[in-house]
């Protein structure tokens, strides 16, 4: 018999069917613990490299708007092996990093390469969920996300939080992967999804089961289009979007008023 609290808590989408925020929650937090150490080589291989192009092409769109001393400060949600961190820094040392992760194992490796690279002192971590933010509101300059937002417990909760946490004025910079690509390699990216994603998992990192779910999150996550509206819905007044792969994967670049 299932708890009170199971029964009236909100149900949100996990995979392919909807479970309990709280349940959510723990899952993505012991999937995540399982595929750590097996995360960036999974990454490299399913986008092909391409993934580590595209948070650059993210950091650029910071870049564009910063001098080389200036000090901003900002904020990675799902950050946990420090990409997104570490092509800040490494292009503007004077930056305030700040890097929040739901998964203590994919903070240990990220600080493990942040202590390789020389960023042991240079970056803060918090261990948190996205949509409970510890920080006072306009906080940070920017707020970036890669690959991570379809995967928090409550997308809006963590959307409004961010826009409160954010400066007048500031980004919040969104990659992620998108259920749909053009129309002529729709039916070739549904079986990339639906089949080789499993499949690598399985073999790659000995677990089929969790890159199954991250298939599926990909296939029921929001269209680009629907995207861009719920970030409007939360406050943000001028989005882009920019597409990448025939629009496998989207750089959301929504601005705070």
């Amino acid at each position: 018999m299932k708890k009170e609290k199971d029964i009236n808590e909100k149900r949100v989408i996990y995979g392919l069917k909807k479970i309990p925020i709280s349940e959510k929650r723990n899952k993505i937090a012991n999937l995540f613990e399982e595929v750590s150490n097996n995360y960036d080589k999974m990454n490299d291989i399913m986008s092909l490299g391409a993934h580590r192009i595209w948070k650059k092409d993210l950091v650029d769109i910071i870049g564009k708007e910063q001098m080389l001393n200036d000090s901003k400060n900002i904020l990675d949600l799902a950050g946990g092996t420090g990409d997104i961190a570490f092509n800040i820094k490494k292009r503007f040392k004077n930056n305030n990093i700040t890097i929040m992760d739901l998964t203590l194992g994919m903070m240990k490796i990220g600080k493990s390469k942040a202590s390789a690279l020389g960023y042991d002192s240079d970056l803060k971590w918090i261990a948190g969920d996205s949509a409970y933010l510890p920080f006072k509101d306009y906080s940070f300059d920017n707020i970036t996300c890669a690959f991570g937002i379809r995967n928090v417990a409550e997308i809006e909760k963590t959307i409004e939080g961010c826009y409160n946490v954010l400066k007048p004025g500031g980004k919040l910079l969104i990659l992620e992967f998108s259920p749909k690509v053009i129309a002529p390699f729709q039916r070739f990216y549904e079986y990339y999804l639906k089949n080789i994603i499993p499949a690598l998992g399985d073999k790659i990192a000995n677990n089929r089961e969790a890159y199954q779910y991250l298939s599926e999150s990909i296939q029921t996550f929001y269209s680009s289009e629907n995207f861009c509206e719920l970030l409007k819905a939360k406050g943000f007044n001028l989005v882009n979007l920019k597409k990448y792969a025939n629009g496998a994967a989207c750089l959301f670049i929504a601005n705070r008023i």
